[in-house]
Formats: C-alpha cells, structure tokens, sequence
C-alpha cells in the first residue's frame, strides 16, 4: 500500500486552511460548483441589517443600512405582511456571489474534517486485511506432518490455507477400518474430529481450510503431529519478518490518522477546527454583508407607506425612509 500521502498530515490540514481562505477558487475546483444559497425572497429571517427609523404609534418606518440601486420591491401600500417577509431588495450581485462563494469553502472545510474520519475508516479496513493475509501465510507455510515414530517414507501431504486464529497443532491417528483403504483417522489439538484415508485425494482436516492425503503403503499405527505455525519451517523467519511489519504499519498508519482526528492530542486537529472556524466566521460575515441589502418586516402588520422612488433601477439613500409598516 502506498502511504506516502498517509505520512503526510500536515498537506491535509493545510489543504483545509487554504480553503477557508481562498474561499471561491479552492471551493470551485475541489467540489465543483458552489452551492447555490436560499437567500431572502418572499421571506427571510429578522437578522438582516434592515434600520427601524422610528416605531412609534405603532408605525415602524423602515430604511436600508446603506444606498444603491433598488432590484425589487416586493410589497404595497395595503399588503399584510408578517414578520421576517422580505419587503424590498437593493441590487446585491457581489454580495450574493460572496455569500455563495464563503458557503462553499464553509462545507469544503467541514467535508475534508470530516472526511478525516472516513480516511481513518477506510485506512483500518485495509491495514487488517493486510495484517490478517501476513498471520495467515505465517500460519500456513510450509507445514508438514511429523511422525511419532520413524516414517519418513509414508508422511502425508498438508496443503491448504489456515484461516482460524489460534496457534497450536493438529494431532493425526490412523486406525484400521472398513474404509476402502482399509485406514480411518481421528484428529484432536486445535479441533476435534475425524475421517476417511484415501491415497488419490486430499481429505479436509478440520474446518480451518487445511487438507491432508495419506501416502500409500503407510504404517496405520504411526500418529501425525502438524504444527501450527511450523516454526521450523525455512520460510517461517520470513513471513513472521512480514507479519510483523504489518502490524507495526498498521500501527504507524492509524496513529497518524488518529492524530489528524485529534485522537492523541495532536495539534493537527485544532488546526483543521480552525480552518472551519474562520470558513464559518467568512460565510456569517459575507451573509450579513448581504442582508445590508434586504428590508425583511421586524413585525407583522400593513404596509402604510413606499417611497415613490423606491422601484426597481431607482437609486435610494441609507437610512432613508421607503416603507412603513402599521401594526394593528
């Protein structure tokens, strides 16, 4: 497996401050097209930068914080209207863009957060299936049965893959049967069964994924010992070398992933929770920039009067009257 990017964290984290600071380039070209936010049309929130000029007598006249060109008006004179309704709009194309644009480095800097996890997920599946293949080939090679008595002439044939977890040994004994060769074997250790000798064919021993076929002409008295792992065998040194450094890759793999996550304390995580911070203090600031452009009713009521100059393409002052609402 290639970890050089596993090895890496720093690239990741800073990947994710980047984008919280280039918030429209990094957003368009690592998520493709920012997401298109539900700014205030009939209705919006009573957050916006809307100026109550006066509230007295149950009049609340209304203004924009700031002057320029007017692109809608949604409302007039007699219209009921409730509070949060978005009322009358300034021509807010850069604003709206930058709301857009800081909403979607926002989310990049929270996906690539959380993806953190997924990549810890998706790391951890793969390391233990590399460790489980090392045990198993440690555990099933070169495995042989020994004798418990001289028969170098007669040994069986052990093949097959181990695939259970225990170490131990497999114990073989023959016997006489009716069996067409004339053999049956019971086997006890690691499990505990039994079975029939044949000399053309591999027979199961146990159910751990081992076969064993008997070689014709052998002493039915002589007891078979299998042990699992072989240590003896020329190539276990090597794949207990490889199980071994499985682990230990493993080990080195998730605890790097585990530090990005802030898992052991490490400072990668608070790095990555900052980027998203300032995304998020970026997006607040951009919309509030933008809600400067929005008259939104403070309370529910009639609209009593509009400006004459308040329509679309009419330029309009700050802090200047264009609507009354009346409340009942």
């Amino acid at each position: 497996m290639n970890t050089s990017f596993i090895h890496k964290p720093k690239l990741v984290i800073s990947l994710a401050v980047v984008a919280a600071i280039i918030v429209g380039v990094v957003a368009f070209h690592f998520v493709g097209k920012p997401p298109v936010v539900n700014l205030p049309q009939n209705t919006a929130d009573t957050t916006s930068g809307t100026i109550v000029t006066n509230s007295s007598d149950n009049v609340f006249d209304l203004a924009f914080p700031k002057g320029g060109r007017v692109a809608s008006v949604a409302v007039k004179v007699g219209d009921t209207v409730v509070k949060g309704q978005a009322l009358a709009t300034l021509d807010a194309g850069d604003a709206a863009g930058a709301v857009t644009q800081a909403k979607g480095a926002l989310e990049l800097a929270q996906a690539q957060y959380a993806s953190l996890d997924v990549q810890y997920a998706n790391a951890k599946k793969q390391q233990d299936v590399l460790v489980q293949n090392a045990y198993r080939a440690m555990l099933s090679s070169g495995l042989v049965a020994t004798p418990s008595v001289q028969d170098d002439s007669h040994i069986p044939t052990i093949s097959g893959t181990y695939t259970c977890q225990n170490q131990g040994q497999y114990v073989v004994t023959p016997y006489t049967s009716g069996a067409n060769s004339g053999y049956s074997f019971t086997y006890d250790g690691l499990e505990k069964g039994s079975g029939t000798v044949t000399f053309s064919a591999p027979q199961p021993l146990g159910t751990c994924g081992l076969y064993i076929q008997f070689a014709q002409g052998f002493s039915g008295a002589t007891k078979w010992t299998i042990n699992i792992p072989n240590t003896q065998s020329a190539s276990y040194v090597t794949n207990k070398n490889a199980y071994d450094l499985a682990v230990t890759t493993r080990d080195q793999v998730l605890s790097q992933y585990a530090a990005n996550l802030g898992q052991n304390g490490s400072s990668s995580a608070a790095t990555a929770k900052a980027a998203i911070d300032t995304a998020e203090g970026a997006y607040q600031t951009a919309l509030a920039a933008y809600k400067n452009n929005v008259i939104v009713a403070p309370v529910s009521g009639t609209v009593s009067f509009i400006d004459a100059d308040l329509k679309a393409g009419q330029a309009v002052t700050q802090n200047k009257t264009v609507i009354s609402i009346t409340t009942k």
